[in-house]
Protein backbone atom coordinates (compact mmCIF):
# COMPACT_ATOMS: atom_id res chain seq x y z
CA UNK A 1 0.00 0.00 0.00
CA UNK A 2 0.75 3.71 -0.51
CA UNK A 3 1.64 6.10 2.07
CA UNK A 4 -1.26 8.27 2.95
CA UNK A 5 0.87 11.27 2.64
CA UNK A 6 1.50 10.70 -0.64
CA UNK A 7 -2.09 11.57 -1.80
CA UNK A 8 -2.14 14.71 -3.93
CA UNK A 9 -3.06 18.18 -2.53
CA UNK A 10 -6.62 18.83 -3.52
CA UNK A 11 -9.85 18.27 -1.69
CA UNK A 12 -13.01 17.92 -4.13
CA UNK A 13 -13.60 14.63 -5.88
CA UNK A 14 -15.15 16.79 -8.29
CA UNK A 15 -11.68 17.44 -9.51
CA UNK A 16 -11.50 14.28 -11.46
CA UNK A 17 -14.68 14.70 -13.41
CA UNK A 18 -13.82 17.88 -14.71
CA UNK A 19 -10.09 16.92 -15.28
CA UNK A 20 -11.96 13.41 -17.20
CA UNK A 21 -14.38 15.94 -18.84
CA UNK A 22 -11.20 18.34 -20.45
CA UNK A 23 -9.30 15.20 -21.74
CA UNK A 24 -12.55 13.88 -23.35
CA UNK A 25 -12.32 17.58 -25.24
CA UNK A 26 -8.87 18.17 -25.91
CA UNK A 27 -5.46 16.48 -25.95
CA UNK A 28 -2.40 19.23 -25.51
CA UNK A 29 -2.07 19.81 -21.86
CA UNK A 30 -2.11 23.68 -22.81
CA UNK A 31 -5.60 23.30 -24.14
CA UNK A 32 -6.32 20.51 -21.21
CA UNK A 33 -5.63 23.49 -19.16
CA UNK A 34 -8.01 25.81 -20.45
CA UNK A 35 -10.61 23.76 -20.12
CA UNK A 36 -10.37 22.58 -16.67
CA UNK A 37 -10.07 26.25 -15.45
CA UNK A 38 -13.27 26.97 -16.98
CA UNK A 39 -14.84 23.74 -15.51
CA UNK A 40 -13.32 24.34 -12.42
CA UNK A 41 -15.37 27.80 -12.36
CA UNK A 42 -18.47 26.08 -13.48
CA UNK A 43 -18.14 23.64 -10.79
CA UNK A 44 -16.65 26.61 -8.35
CA UNK A 45 -13.79 24.62 -6.64
CA UNK A 46 -11.17 26.44 -4.70
CA UNK A 47 -8.10 25.09 -3.89
CA UNK A 48 -9.34 24.93 -0.29
CA UNK A 49 -11.78 22.68 1.31
CA UNK A 50 -14.80 25.13 0.52
CA UNK A 51 -16.32 25.81 -2.50
CA UNK A 52 -15.69 29.44 -3.84
CA UNK A 53 -18.49 31.68 -4.30
CA UNK A 54 -16.73 34.65 -5.93
CA UNK A 55 -15.06 34.95 -9.84
CA UNK A 56 -12.29 33.70 -9.97
CA UNK A 57 -10.04 36.62 -11.66
CA UNK A 58 -12.65 39.57 -10.02
CA UNK A 59 -10.84 42.40 -9.06
CA UNK A 60 -7.58 40.95 -9.87
CA UNK A 61 -3.97 42.90 -11.23
CA UNK A 62 -1.78 41.75 -13.81
CA UNK A 63 0.38 40.19 -10.56
CA UNK A 64 -2.31 38.44 -9.07
CA UNK A 65 -3.61 37.14 -12.23
CA UNK A 66 -0.42 35.43 -12.69
CA UNK A 67 -0.16 34.02 -9.11
CA UNK A 68 -3.56 33.02 -9.45
CA UNK A 69 -3.02 30.72 -12.83
CA UNK A 70 0.22 29.40 -10.64
CA UNK A 71 -1.71 28.23 -7.79
CA UNK A 72 -4.47 27.04 -10.73
CA UNK A 73 -1.58 24.96 -12.79
CA UNK A 74 -0.32 23.52 -9.48
CA UNK A 75 -3.57 21.83 -8.74
CA UNK A 76 -4.18 21.14 -12.67
CA UNK A 77 -0.37 19.07 -12.54
CA UNK A 78 -1.82 17.30 -9.12
CA UNK A 79 -5.20 15.93 -10.62
CA UNK A 80 -3.50 15.01 -13.81
CA UNK A 81 -1.01 12.80 -11.58
CA UNK A 82 -3.57 11.47 -9.40
CA UNK A 83 -5.75 10.78 -12.42
CA UNK A 84 -3.04 8.63 -14.22
CA UNK A 85 -2.02 6.48 -10.81
CA UNK A 86 -5.75 5.47 -11.34
CA UNK A 87 -5.31 4.83 -14.92
CA UNK A 88 -8.05 7.74 -15.55
CA UNK A 89 -6.34 9.37 -18.28
CA UNK A 90 -2.87 8.37 -19.78
CA UNK A 91 -0.20 10.00 -21.83
CA UNK A 92 0.47 9.33 -25.12
CA UNK A 93 3.49 9.90 -27.54
CA UNK A 94 3.72 13.97 -27.68
CA UNK A 95 2.74 14.82 -24.32
CA UNK A 96 -0.87 14.19 -25.08
CA UNK A 97 -3.29 13.79 -22.75
CA UNK A 98 -6.36 10.62 -23.63
CA UNK A 99 -8.66 8.79 -21.60
CA UNK A 100 -8.56 5.43 -20.99
CA UNK A 101 -11.33 3.02 -21.44
CA UNK A 102 -12.03 3.16 -17.11
CA UNK A 103 -12.09 7.04 -17.45
CA UNK A 104 -14.46 7.22 -20.43
CA UNK A 105 -16.27 4.53 -18.07
CA UNK A 106 -16.51 6.63 -15.04
CA UNK A 107 -17.93 9.96 -17.16
CA UNK A 108 -20.52 7.70 -18.38
CA UNK A 109 -21.54 6.49 -15.07
CA UNK A 110 -21.11 10.99 -14.01
CA UNK A 111 -24.01 11.18 -16.97
CA UNK A 112 -26.52 8.78 -15.84
CA UNK A 113 -26.32 7.86 -12.21
CA UNK A 114 -25.17 11.21 -10.79
CA UNK A 115 -21.88 12.48 -8.77
CA UNK A 116 -22.63 10.06 -5.90
CA UNK A 117 -22.41 7.08 -7.84
CA UNK A 118 -19.48 8.71 -9.52
CA UNK A 119 -17.33 9.79 -5.93
CA UNK A 120 -17.81 5.67 -5.03
CA UNK A 121 -15.92 4.58 -7.86
CA UNK A 122 -13.25 6.75 -7.25
CA UNK A 123 -13.11 5.83 -3.51
CA UNK A 124 -12.79 2.32 -4.75
CA UNK A 125 -9.87 3.30 -6.87
CA UNK A 126 -8.43 5.13 -3.88
CA UNK A 127 -9.07 2.15 -1.49
CA UNK A 128 -7.20 -0.11 -3.24
CA UNK A 129 -3.82 1.56 -3.55
CA UNK A 130 -3.82 3.37 -0.03
CA UNK A 131 -6.68 1.84 2.19
CA UNK A 132 -6.90 5.19 3.54
CA UNK A 133 -10.19 5.55 4.19
CA UNK A 134 -9.98 2.45 6.70
CA UNK A 135 -7.64 3.96 8.04
CA UNK A 136 -8.59 7.05 9.13
CA UNK A 137 -12.60 5.48 9.95
CA UNK A 138 -10.52 2.95 12.84
CA UNK A 139 -7.97 6.03 14.24
CA UNK A 140 -11.42 8.13 14.89
CA UNK A 141 -12.63 4.93 16.88
CA UNK A 142 -9.87 4.23 18.54
CA UNK A 143 -8.46 8.34 19.35
CA UNK A 144 -12.26 8.41 21.04
CA UNK A 145 -13.67 4.92 22.01
CA UNK A 146 -16.36 6.35 24.67
CA UNK A 147 -17.39 8.53 22.32
CA UNK A 148 -17.81 6.50 18.78
CA UNK A 149 -15.27 8.14 17.34
CA UNK A 150 -16.00 11.99 17.51
CA UNK A 151 -13.52 14.51 17.48
CA UNK A 152 -13.37 17.91 18.17
CA UNK A 153 -10.89 20.67 16.96
CA UNK A 154 -11.89 24.07 18.42
CA UNK A 155 -10.60 27.32 18.13
CA UNK A 156 -11.43 30.72 19.02
CA UNK A 157 -10.48 34.71 17.75
CA UNK A 158 -9.43 36.98 20.64
CA UNK A 159 -13.29 38.56 19.38
CA UNK A 160 -15.02 35.37 19.30
CA UNK A 161 -14.17 35.30 23.24
CA UNK A 162 -15.23 39.26 23.68
CA UNK A 163 -11.72 40.70 23.05
CA UNK A 164 -11.76 43.94 21.41
CA UNK A 165 -8.47 44.27 19.10
CA UNK A 166 -8.00 48.07 20.65
CA UNK A 167 -7.56 46.31 23.78
CA UNK A 168 -4.92 43.95 22.83
CA UNK A 169 -1.66 45.94 22.97
CA UNK A 170 0.45 44.36 25.66
CA UNK A 171 2.28 40.77 26.73
CA UNK A 172 -0.51 40.93 29.52
CA UNK A 173 -3.56 40.96 27.37
CA UNK A 174 -1.61 38.15 25.14
CA UNK A 175 -1.65 36.28 28.70
CA UNK A 176 -5.37 36.98 29.40
CA UNK A 177 -6.47 35.93 26.04
CA UNK A 178 -4.43 32.73 25.94
CA UNK A 179 -5.75 31.70 29.79
CA UNK A 180 -9.50 32.88 28.80
CA UNK A 181 -8.85 30.36 25.88
CA UNK A 182 -7.42 27.65 27.66
CA UNK A 183 -10.45 27.45 30.07
CA UNK A 184 -12.86 27.38 27.31
CA UNK A 185 -11.22 24.99 25.62
CA UNK A 186 -11.09 23.09 28.61
CA UNK A 187 -15.44 23.33 28.86
CA UNK A 188 -15.11 22.20 25.14
CA UNK A 189 -13.20 19.24 26.02
CA UNK A 190 -15.58 18.15 29.15
CA UNK A 191 -18.90 18.57 27.03
CA UNK A 192 -18.27 17.11 23.80
CA UNK A 193 -15.47 14.42 24.71
CA UNK A 194 -16.93 14.18 27.86
CA UNK A 195 -13.02 14.41 29.53
CA UNK A 196 -11.76 16.15 32.53
CA UNK A 197 -8.24 17.98 30.90
CA UNK A 198 -6.28 20.55 32.50
CA UNK A 199 -4.15 22.31 29.89
CA UNK A 200 -2.36 24.86 31.94
CA UNK A 201 0.81 23.12 31.56
CA UNK A 202 0.55 23.39 27.32
CA UNK A 203 -1.01 26.92 27.65
CA UNK A 204 2.47 27.88 29.31
CA UNK A 205 4.24 25.98 26.88
CA UNK A 206 2.92 28.28 24.34
CA UNK A 207 3.35 31.25 25.83
CA UNK A 208 7.08 30.40 26.28
CA UNK A 209 7.50 29.54 22.68
CA UNK A 210 5.90 33.45 21.76
CA UNK A 211 8.37 34.83 24.07
CA UNK A 212 11.27 33.13 22.82
CA UNK A 213 10.92 33.47 19.56
CA UNK A 214 13.81 34.10 17.21
CA UNK A 215 11.75 36.94 15.92
CA UNK A 216 10.88 38.68 19.74
CA UNK A 217 7.24 38.81 18.62
CA UNK A 218 6.25 39.28 22.26
CA UNK A 219 8.03 40.83 24.51
CA UNK A 220 8.85 39.00 28.12
CA UNK A 221 7.94 42.29 30.16
CA UNK A 222 3.81 42.10 30.99
CA UNK A 223 3.72 45.88 30.86
CA UNK A 224 5.72 46.07 27.24
CA UNK A 225 4.08 46.65 23.95
CA UNK A 226 4.07 43.95 21.26
CA UNK A 227 4.46 45.57 17.14
CA UNK A 228 1.20 45.97 15.88
CA UNK A 229 2.29 43.91 12.97
CA UNK A 230 2.85 40.74 14.61
CA UNK A 231 -0.59 40.47 16.00
CA UNK A 232 -2.28 37.99 13.26
CA UNK A 233 0.94 36.24 13.60
CA UNK A 234 0.60 35.77 17.14
CA UNK A 235 -2.77 35.02 17.36
CA UNK A 236 -2.60 32.02 14.26
CA UNK A 237 0.68 30.48 16.06
CA UNK A 238 -2.01 30.57 19.14
CA UNK A 239 -4.57 28.75 17.07
CA UNK A 240 -1.93 26.58 15.45
CA UNK A 241 -0.49 24.81 18.46
CA UNK A 242 -3.59 23.89 20.13
CA UNK A 243 -4.88 22.49 16.70
CA UNK A 244 -1.54 20.28 16.89
CA UNK A 245 -2.10 19.62 20.22
CA UNK A 246 -5.62 18.45 20.00
CA UNK A 247 -4.35 16.27 16.76
CA UNK A 248 -1.21 14.96 17.82
CA UNK A 249 -1.20 14.79 21.77
CA UNK A 250 -5.00 14.19 23.05
CA UNK A 251 -5.66 12.06 19.62
CA UNK A 252 -2.60 10.30 19.09
CA UNK A 253 -2.40 10.93 15.44
CA UNK A 254 0.56 10.32 13.24
CA UNK A 255 -0.32 12.33 10.77
CA UNK A 256 0.17 16.27 9.82
CA UNK A 257 -3.34 18.06 9.77
CA UNK A 258 -2.67 18.83 6.18
CA UNK A 259 -2.84 14.83 5.41
CA UNK A 260 -5.58 14.51 7.94
CA UNK A 261 -7.61 17.05 6.61
CA UNK A 262 -7.47 15.72 2.70
CA UNK A 263 -8.61 12.39 3.98
CA UNK A 264 -10.73 13.18 6.05
CA UNK A 265 -12.90 15.82 3.33
CA UNK A 266 -12.68 13.41 0.43
CA UNK A 267 -14.25 11.00 2.82
CA UNK A 268 -16.71 13.20 3.57
CA UNK A 269 -17.69 13.24 -0.23
CA UNK A 270 -18.55 9.85 -0.08
CA UNK A 271 -20.13 9.12 3.16
CA UNK A 272 -17.74 7.23 4.93
CA UNK A 273 -16.71 10.53 7.67
CA UNK A 274 -18.32 13.84 8.22
CA UNK A 275 -16.44 16.79 9.04
CA UNK A 276 -17.74 20.43 9.45
CA UNK A 277 -16.70 23.36 10.38
CA UNK A 278 -19.89 25.22 11.34
CA UNK A 279 -21.61 22.93 13.75
CA UNK A 280 -24.04 25.29 15.54
CA UNK A 281 -22.69 24.39 19.35
CA UNK A 282 -19.04 24.22 18.49
CA UNK A 283 -16.36 27.21 17.38
CA UNK A 284 -14.11 24.95 15.55
CA UNK A 285 -14.46 21.77 13.81
CA UNK A 286 -16.23 18.59 14.48
CA UNK A 287 -15.67 14.81 13.00
CA UNK A 288 -16.93 12.07 13.40
CA UNK A 289 -17.18 8.24 11.81
CA UNK A 290 -20.49 7.27 9.84
CA UNK A 291 -19.26 4.25 9.06
CA UNK A 292 -17.12 0.80 10.67
CA UNK A 293 -15.01 -1.67 9.78
CA UNK A 294 -15.45 -4.99 10.98
CA UNK A 295 -15.29 -8.21 9.31
CA UNK A 296 -19.62 -8.71 9.19
CA UNK A 297 -22.24 -7.11 10.36
CA UNK A 298 -26.50 -8.52 11.14
CA UNK A 299 -27.24 -4.50 10.75
CA UNK A 300 -29.62 -4.27 7.99
CA UNK A 301 -29.07 -0.49 9.26
CA UNK A 302 -25.19 -0.43 7.15
CA UNK A 303 -24.01 -1.65 3.71
CA UNK A 304 -20.57 -2.66 2.81
CA UNK A 305 -18.81 -0.67 0.54
CA UNK A 306 -15.18 -2.17 -0.11
CA UNK A 307 -13.63 -5.80 1.29
CA UNK A 308 -10.42 -5.83 2.50
CA UNK A 309 -7.45 -8.56 1.88
CA UNK A 310 -7.81 -9.53 5.53
CA UNK A 311 -11.55 -10.31 5.31
CA UNK A 312 -12.56 -7.10 7.30
CA UNK A 313 -15.34 -4.65 5.30
CA UNK A 314 -15.91 -1.16 5.02
CA UNK A 315 -19.93 -0.99 5.94
CA UNK A 316 -21.70 2.52 6.00
CA UNK A 317 -24.59 3.45 8.16
CA UNK A 318 -27.54 3.71 5.31
CA UNK A 319 -30.32 3.31 7.79
CA UNK A 320 -33.55 1.92 5.75
CA UNK A 321 -36.43 4.11 5.09
CA UNK A 322 -39.49 2.16 7.38
CA UNK A 323 -37.27 1.21 10.31
CA UNK A 324 -35.63 5.01 10.59
CA UNK A 325 -38.42 7.17 9.50
CA UNK A 326 -39.94 8.09 13.04
CA UNK A 327 -36.57 8.13 14.79
CA UNK A 328 -35.28 10.64 11.93
CA UNK A 329 -38.53 12.89 12.60
CA UNK A 330 -37.66 13.01 16.43
CA UNK A 331 -34.23 13.84 16.10
CA UNK A 332 -35.63 16.96 13.70
CA UNK A 333 -38.52 17.95 16.16
CA UNK A 334 -35.29 18.07 18.85
CA UNK A 335 -32.94 19.64 16.74
CA UNK A 336 -35.16 22.21 15.47
CA UNK A 337 -36.20 23.43 19.25
CA UNK A 338 -32.56 23.00 20.27
CA UNK A 339 -32.21 25.89 17.58
CA UNK A 340 -34.63 27.63 18.92
CA UNK A 341 -33.29 28.41 22.01
CA UNK A 342 -30.64 30.44 20.67
CA UNK A 343 -33.73 32.59 18.01
CA UNK A 344 -36.53 34.59 18.42
CA UNK A 345 -37.37 33.41 14.84
CA UNK A 346 -40.15 30.72 13.61
CA UNK A 347 -37.81 29.76 11.17
CA UNK A 348 -34.22 28.57 11.77
CA UNK A 349 -31.18 27.69 9.20
CA UNK A 350 -31.65 24.18 7.49
CA UNK A 351 -27.56 23.66 7.42
CA UNK A 352 -27.89 24.17 11.13
CA UNK A 353 -30.60 21.78 11.75
CA UNK A 354 -28.58 18.88 8.87
CA UNK A 355 -25.11 19.36 11.12
CA UNK A 356 -27.27 18.38 14.24
CA UNK A 357 -29.59 15.17 12.78
CA UNK A 358 -26.34 14.24 11.57
CA UNK A 359 -24.52 14.28 14.44
CA UNK A 360 -27.38 12.35 16.89
CA UNK A 361 -27.83 9.96 14.30
CA UNK A 362 -24.76 9.51 12.79
CA UNK A 363 -25.44 9.69 9.24
CA UNK A 364 -24.17 11.59 6.36
CA UNK A 365 -25.79 15.16 4.89
CA UNK A 366 -26.37 12.87 1.76
CA UNK A 367 -28.70 10.74 3.91
CA UNK A 368 -30.48 13.52 6.23
CA UNK A 369 -31.06 15.25 2.37
CA UNK A 370 -32.33 11.98 1.38
CA UNK A 371 -34.45 11.08 4.54
CA UNK A 372 -35.53 14.88 4.27
CA UNK A 373 -37.29 14.83 0.83
CA UNK A 374 -39.19 11.48 2.04
CA UNK A 375 -40.78 13.05 4.89
CA UNK A 376 -41.27 16.52 3.22
CA UNK A 377 -43.00 15.36 0.43
CA UNK A 378 -45.51 12.96 3.39
CA UNK A 379 -45.99 16.31 4.67
CA UNK A 380 -46.99 17.93 1.52
CA UNK A 381 -49.64 14.95 1.59
CA UNK A 382 -50.64 15.36 4.95
CA UNK A 383 -49.63 12.11 6.11
CA UNK A 384 -46.57 13.51 8.57
CA UNK A 385 -47.23 14.17 12.26
CA UNK A 386 -45.36 17.39 12.10
CA UNK A 387 -45.68 20.31 9.72
CA UNK A 388 -42.76 21.23 8.10
CA UNK A 389 -42.22 24.93 6.41
CA UNK A 390 -39.28 25.25 4.00
CA UNK A 391 -38.18 28.65 2.42
CA UNK A 392 -35.18 30.00 1.13
CA UNK A 393 -33.95 33.18 2.70
CA UNK A 394 -30.67 34.16 0.73
CA UNK A 395 -28.89 32.04 -1.50
CA UNK A 396 -25.08 31.66 -0.82
CA UNK A 397 -24.28 33.77 -4.26
CA UNK A 398 -26.70 36.39 -2.66
CA UNK A 399 -24.44 37.20 0.40
CA UNK A 400 -21.06 38.75 0.58
CA UNK A 401 -19.17 35.33 1.54
CA UNK A 402 -16.30 34.25 -1.03
CA UNK A 403 -16.54 30.86 -0.02
CA UNK A 404 -19.19 28.38 0.62
CA UNK A 405 -18.78 26.44 3.89
CA UNK A 406 -21.90 24.93 4.24
CA UNK A 407 -23.29 23.21 1.53
CA UNK A 408 -27.17 23.98 1.23
CA UNK A 409 -29.99 21.23 1.02
CA UNK A 410 -32.08 20.65 -2.08
CA UNK A 411 -35.31 19.40 -0.83
CA UNK A 412 -37.93 18.81 -3.75
CA UNK A 413 -35.68 19.53 -6.26
CA UNK A 414 -34.72 23.42 -5.31
CA UNK A 415 -32.42 24.77 -2.63
CA UNK A 416 -33.63 25.87 0.68
CA UNK A 417 -31.69 27.32 3.72
CA UNK A 418 -34.21 27.92 6.19
CA UNK A 419 -36.88 26.12 7.63
CA UNK A 420 -39.88 25.89 10.42
CA UNK A 421 -41.48 22.84 12.33
CA UNK A 422 -44.89 22.92 13.65
CA UNK A 423 -46.00 19.90 16.31
CA UNK A 424 -49.24 21.53 17.74
CA UNK A 425 -51.08 21.86 14.40
CA UNK A 426 -50.48 18.33 13.18
CA UNK A 427 -51.07 16.41 16.26
CA UNK A 428 -54.44 18.48 16.65
CA UNK A 429 -55.33 17.89 13.42
CA UNK A 430 -54.86 14.13 13.75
Amino acid sequence: MKPLQSIKKFYFLDYFYIMLASVEKQSQPADVFDIFKKLKQKHALGESKYKKLTADDEYLDAKQRQNQEKKFYYTFTQVVVESKEYELIREDEGNKLALTEKGRNLLKQHKNDGVWEFNRSIFTLMEDRYNGFRSFVEFLYHANPHRAGVLIFPHYSPLQLGFNRKNIQTTADIFYYADTLRKKLEKDILLHLKQTVSLQEKNDEILDKLINDKDNILPAKQKDSFAAKDYNKITKRIRDFWITYFLKDMYKCQYAMATFDLWIYRAKQIGIIHATESYPFLNGKLVYPTSVVVKSTNSADFTEIHKYEDGHHLYLHTPKQDDFQEEFVDAMVDGYFSLRKTSRNYFVNLSSLCEIVSYNLKISSHDFERFLNIIYRMNLMGELRIRISLEVDKLPEETNMMYLKREPVKVDGSYRNIIAIDVTKRRAEL
